[in-house]
């Protein structure tokens, strides 16, 4: 016993003794990577008064109140007709882009496909409104008509360019009489897109 005792005092003091002996020298100062959790507020307080979270009072909206509906809330006035403008508007951008960059066959069609159903939409909607007799509606009309005889006469001039000579009816077909055209067309479109923007 008193050799097991013996025994266990001297494998704690040489224990002790070597495991004692960690590092020496000075550890690096690492507070400022720890400054951020120590400036942070451990629990937040609410922007309203604690008294007035279970019951708040708001008032009601005035919904009889028109000058409220008109003015607060602002609802939109645009007329169906300018809705509509717009949108075309936006088309025949497209078309003066097209136009610019010397886009194909292909694309012009489908432009001026889209245009002439626009102006086919609104022919019909408004038939028997006042709008019909806008500068802008006669315009659109008359731009949408431009662009379906272009679209043909560029159709037709890639079938039958090949079997007409370029005088007489083959002129018609001509690239300088296409090109003639789509300026011509170029200036239309260019005078109803600012007539039609400054209708808004």
């Amino acid at each position: 016993m008193k050799r097991n005792f013996a025994g266990t005092i001297v494998f704690l003091i040489i224990i002790s003794t070597c495991c004692g002996a960690g590092y020496r020298g000075t550890l690096p100062d690492i507070k400022g990577e720890f400054d951020y959790l120590r400036a942070t507020p451990q629990s937040t307080k609410g922007i309203f008064d604690s008294t007035n979270e279970k019951n708040p009072e708001f008032k009601k909206i005035p919904k009889e109140n028109k000058a409220y509906i008109d003015i607060i809330l602002k609802k939109d006035k645009t007329s169906p007709y300018l809705k509509d403008l717009n949108e075309i508007i936006h088309i025949l951008e497209k078309m003066q882009k097209c136009i610019e960059t010397g886009s194909d066959i292909q694309k012009f069609n489908a432009i001026a496909s889209s245009i002439i159903d626009h102006a086919d939409f609104m022919a019909k909607k408004y038939e028997n409104s006042p709008e019909k007799h806008y500068i802008s509606f006669a315009k659109l009309q008359h731009i949408a008509g431009e662009a379906r005889q272009i679209a043909t006469l560029r159709c037709e001039s890639q079938v039958y360019i090949k079997y007409l000579l370029y005088q007489g009816q083959g002129k018609e077909y001509s690239k300088e009489n296409i090109n003639k055209e789509i300026a011509d067309f170029k200036k239309d479109l260019d005078s109803a897109i600012e007539i039609m923007k400054d209708s808004r």
